[in-house]
């Protein structure tokens, strides 16, 4: 089994062009064939028919056959053939040839009896005594209303012909030759251009399998080969940088883990080695908890990552005002134990949205958590939510500790604390607002924040609303909502 390309292409194109070649050789042939046959075929009966016009009259009377020979051997002269005058009963009255003729003998041939009876006959017919194929006629001789009083019979050699037949076959086997050692030579460096890219394409891949990630093919063309090449590429591109985010991920996971193992193993070690009052040992414990509390806080986080697909594709018609009230009857008990106001101002009637009721939930949950945590006593926070156009945009505003201008372009990037230190104290884990740009973004929406340090922090982030879905629309705002203490 043939397993490289390269040579099924070109075996492919040299068995098409000789199979082209072939068919058109053959059909040539015989159409050529049958055009020369033709031809010498209408000019024996043209001469058949001037001789048996001509010898029709000494044919009723005594026939004399040295003149008969006469006009045969003429006739003979001007169209390279033997020319036969028979008379009724088969009797050769005139032969062209005068030497070993067949002159007063009797000629009974097919075709002779077919012009006696009236009709031209006409066969082709290989000669044993020439050795060469030759066409013979007779032709019937007489009036058309009187019964043939003879038949002139011509014979042809056809040697001519065929020898013409042979010059044109050696000339299509030379060009067929000629035309399949083209078509080889074509076909090697159209199969060599076309099977390059693809052997690099197949190293390429080979080596990414292998791990080596650092692949690029070069682009030559704009076929489908180089747009092949080209989606590699971006293939091999995306695939790098997944894997780098994946090593990078990997790497923050075990950086952050480390951090309370380590805490939570110090003080058991503590614990195990030293006697301690009891209220050092409830201080010890308490540490262990919250370090335990953090962990699980981040296996959580971690959870919602792997999963976060799985529940993104679930897609129900959600009433984005039912999920906002939901979302505030569990958040307002917060902001009041905290000592928090807090503001809601949202249209009464929403749109539809085509979304995951619990991922909208997390996103919201995680941006008014993070609200609550970085409001001190006595700040504000405000939810809003209002339609504009064919996007419906939620806004959280708080007036807490802010964040730096150097760290608002990573504030969604996974394991990105603004302030370490106090984050880890208020329990965060550096993968909310991630898994929060996530899900908008994996519905065809938009997530971005402002803020000032030390004044407070707006997130906001828009979503897009399907017009198929919506019942008729008319935004009727209403009076914003306080809340708290």
């Amino acid at each position: 089994m043939i397993k490289s390309i390269r040579l099924r292409m070109t075996i492919t194109y040299l068995l098409l062009i000789l199979a082209v070649m072939l068919a058109t050789g053959i059909v040539l042939h015989n159409m050529l064939e049958q055009h020369y046959l033709s031809t010498e075929e209408e000019n024996l009966q043209r001469t058949g028919g001037l001789v048996a016009e001509l010898v029709s009259t000494y044919l009723r009377e005594e026939a004399d056959p040295v003149l008969l020979s006469s006009v045969a051997e003429s006739f003979s002269r001007q169209i390279d053939a033997r020319v036969i005058i028979v008379g009724p009963q088969y009797l050769v009255l005139g032969d062209s040839v005068r030497i070993g003729g067949r002159l007063g003998t009797q000629l009974e041939r097919e075709e002779i009896e077919s012009a006696l009876e009236g009709q031209i006959g006409q066969t082709v017919q290989y000669s044993q005594q020439s050795e060469q194929w030759v066409l013979q006629v007779a032709v019937p001789v007489g009036l058309e209303e009187e019964a043939p009083t003879g038949a002139v019979f011509l014979s042809a050699s056809l040697e001519p012909v065929y020898e013409a037949l042979s010059t044109i076959r050696s000339f299509m086997f030379v060009s067929t030759l000629l035309a399949l050692i083209l078509a080889g030579t074509l076909a090697v460096l159209f199969a060599h251009h076309l099977t390059v890219p693809i052997k690099r394409l197949t190293e390429a891949a080979r080596q990414m399998a292998e791990g080596d990630l650092e692949q690029n093919i070069p682009v030559t063309s704009g076929d489908e080969i180089g747009q092949l090449a080209e989606q590699f590429n971006i293939m091999a591109e995306k695939v790098k940088g997944m894997n780098q985010r994946l090593t990078r991920f990997v790497g923050d996971v075990s950086h952050e883990l480390r951090t309370p193992l380590a805490s939570i193993n110090l003080c058991l070690q503590s614990l195990q080695n030293y006697e301690m009052e009891p209220q050092e040992q409830k201080e010890f414990l308490e540490d262990i908890s919250q370090e335990t509390q953090r962990m699980i806080y981040l296996v959580e986080d971690l959870l919602e990552l792997t999963r976060r697909q799985e529940v993104a594709d679930q897609k129900d018609i959600v009433p984005l005002r039912l999920v906002l009230n939901e979302v505030l009857e569990t958040t307002i008990p917060r902001a009041e134990r905290k000592g928090l106001l807090f503001f809601s101002e949202i249209e009464e009637e929403l749109p539809l949205l085509q979304i995951s009721a619990e991922a909208l939930k997390r996103v919201l949950l995680n941006l008014l958590d993070n609200a609550l945590k970085f409001t001190e006593e006595g700040g504000r926070v405000k939810l809003s939510a209002y339609r504009e156009d064919e996007t419906v945009q939620i806004t959280v505003e708080d007036t807490g500790s802010g964040i730096p201008e150097e760290s608002l372009p990573h504030v969604f990037e996974r394991f990105y604390r603004v302030d370490k230190a106090r984050s880890r104290f208020l329990g965060g884990t550096g993968l909310g607002l991630a898994i929060c740009k996530e899900i908008v973004e994996h519905y065809g929406g938009e997530i971005g924040v402002t803020s000032l340090e030390g004044e407070g922090s707006t997130f906001f982030f828009t979503l897009p609303v399907d017009p198929a879905l919506q019942p008729d629309y008319e935004p009727s705002p209403s009076p914003p909502g306080i809340y708290g203490s």
